[in-house]
């Protein structure tokens, strides 16, 4: 969503959200505001289609639920919880390209130092690594081990580092905590496949919304 985002300048965060998950066959343009609509004018390319196609294919896509060839009572509970996934999936992933961004991919000396990351999070990150080493049919999850934590635990990395870093990203430490504390059981519902409740989706979308728009600026106004 991010490099969506930077190769697409204009357009929103919202908008690279819509895109990404138009990819994954996920439809929430429905959800964006007119101002997001309004920015995908300034898509550069999508699948080598011009902008104006992609654009009309924007206004006249639906999302369909999805119905399996058979017969399951957790098919209209699924098909609930595909968009706060995508919500969920935009906040991790953006926090965690915030702290990635802040203090460099290539740089493994900050992940290695307990001031900027604590040591259960990074024994967290080593305990799943080490698990997923049984299946070596899987791909890896990224190049860096913070791809192995969750939003809990990015919180947690920006928590620690607030004043010296990341207060430029998002200025209020208690809001973020108090967004953090509605998102992460949200997001616990979503990744272990518990069934949502309209507030809850409602919920994860406005502080992703919220979040994600924090780091749109962020990303706007640094060199």
């Amino acid at each position: 969503m991010s490099k969506i985002h930077k190769d697409n300048p204009g357009i929103t965060m919202n908008a690279a959200a819509y895109l990404f998950a138009k990819k994954k066959g996920v439809g929430i343009y429905n959800s964006l505001s007119p101002a997001d609509k309004d920015s995908l004018r300034f898509v550069v390319h999508l699948e080598a289609e011009t902008k104006s196609t992609v654009v009309e294919k924007v206004r006249v896509q639906r999302r369909h639920p999805i119905q399996p060839d058979f017969v399951s009572p957790f098919v209209g509970e699924a098909n609930d919880n595909v968009e706060p996934y995508v919500y969920v999936y935009l906040l991790e992933n953006g926090l965690r390209r915030v702290i990635l961004d802040s203090y460099g991919p290539n740089d493994a000396t900050w992940w290695a130092d307990p001031k900027k990351v604590p040591d259960d999070v990074r024994l967290y990150s080593e305990k799943i690594q080490n698990a997923e080493k049984k299946y070596p049919w899987l791909k890896a999850r990224g190049d860096h081990p913070i791809y192995y934590v969750g939003l809990a635990e990015l919180f947690r990395i920006i928590e620690n580092n607030w004043k010296p870093v990341f207060k430029k990203v998002f200025p209020d430490l208690e809001q973020l905590r108090g967004w953090m504390k509605e998102s992460v059981p949200i997001r616990n519902l979503v990744a272990h496949n518990v069934a949502t409740r309209l507030q809850e989706r409602l919920n994860i979308k406005i502080r992703t919304d919220y979040a994600c728009r924090l780091v749109q600026k962020w990303n706007e106004n640094r060199p």
